[in-house]
């Protein structure tokens, strides 16, 4: 007896985090030493209050301005910001914001898939931020987290992340989708620091906030699921590529399509129309929506 609780306990250690849970389920986990809680956000915020056992990391520990556009940053910059959070590939991650504006929501997708790029796989959002947690009434804190740091090494996952000329040669290809506002994509309204208006030629409409309702839940799985098979043809089998202004719209895109639906496969553009839109020798369409058809 004692043999099978201790399998079936290695069993449930080795299973993967799903990609996004609830307020409840981490306040049951919340001091389970498998787990790791990150706060993301800027200011002053985290050591006003924080969810319990929440580690702290900013937007800026994970991108740079290269002098264009704003990128992910070097390989050794993130395995830095990743050790110093007591993170490594057999961690699971529970990554939550306070969602001021939307913006807030991106900064912690684009973290989830920016571990995914560097070989942390078991990675979660928290339903809602902590606007969801506060209103299911569970507590928080303003201690210090002392954790003990890793050592990590990155194994990059080129298979996640995509550049002008893999979107060029793939132009026709395979299926891409914008995860800016309609308005945006069509080119009818400017997307700020982009000179040329309008998408990526062939590039598909869905804006990343189609996912969640007002309070940033997520919404039911079953349509999602609906959404991107009848009504975008995509084939969880086969690659997709997403992308948006500069590389955080889209990053929910990606949570949602590779996360929580199991799209494989699913390139992330990181430069995206804050590159390509401010070339003259990028292929753009304006003014009309677009299918894939290859």
């Amino acid at each position: 007896m004692k043999i099978f609780v201790a399998l079936f306990s290695t069993v449930l250690s080795l299973m993967a985090i799903e990609p996004l849970v609830s307020p409840q389920w981490l306040n049951e986990h919340q001091n389970d030493a498998q787990i790791r809680i990150v706060e993301v956000s800027d200011g002053d915020t985290y050591q006003l209050e924080h969810i319990g056992n929440a580690v702290h990391t900013a937007i800026g520990s994970w991108r740079f301005d290269n002098g264009t556009f704003l990128s992910i940053r070097p390989v050794e910059e993130i395995e830095r910001e990743i050790s110093r959070l007591g993170i490594d590939e057999k961690i699971d991650v529970v990554l939550y914001a306070p969602i001021n504006n939307p913006k807030d929501l991106l900064k912690a997708s684009y973290i989830y898939w920016a571990l995914h790029y560097h070989g942390v796989k078991n990675v979660a959002l928290l339903d809602g931020g902590m606007g969801g947690w506060k209103s299911a009434h569970l507590p928080l804190s303003n201690d210090n987290v002392m954790i003990k740091p890793t050592v990590f090494k990155a194994v990059l996952d080129k298979t996640k992340i995509a550049d002008m000329n893999y979107v060029k040669n793939h132009l026709g290809k395979l299926p891409m989708i914008d995860a800016r506002p309609s308005d945006m994509y069509l080119g009818v309204t400017p997307t700020p620091t982009v000179k040329r208006n309008g998408h990526i030629k062939g590039g598909m409409s869905y804006s990343w906030n189609y996912s969640v309702d007002k309070e940033y839940l997520l919404k039911s799985k079953n349509m999602l699921e609906s959404v991107f098979k009848e009504g975008y043809k995509l084939d969880k089998n086969k690659e997709v590529l997403v992308y948006c202004t500069g590389g955080l719209e889209t990053s929910f895109n990606y949570f949602v399509l590779n996360g929580v639906l199991g799209y494989q496969h699913v390139r992330l553009y990181d430069a995206s129309m804050k590159e390509w839109g401010n070339r003259d020798d990028t292929p753009m369409i304006q003014y009309r929506y677009e299918l894939f058809q290859k």
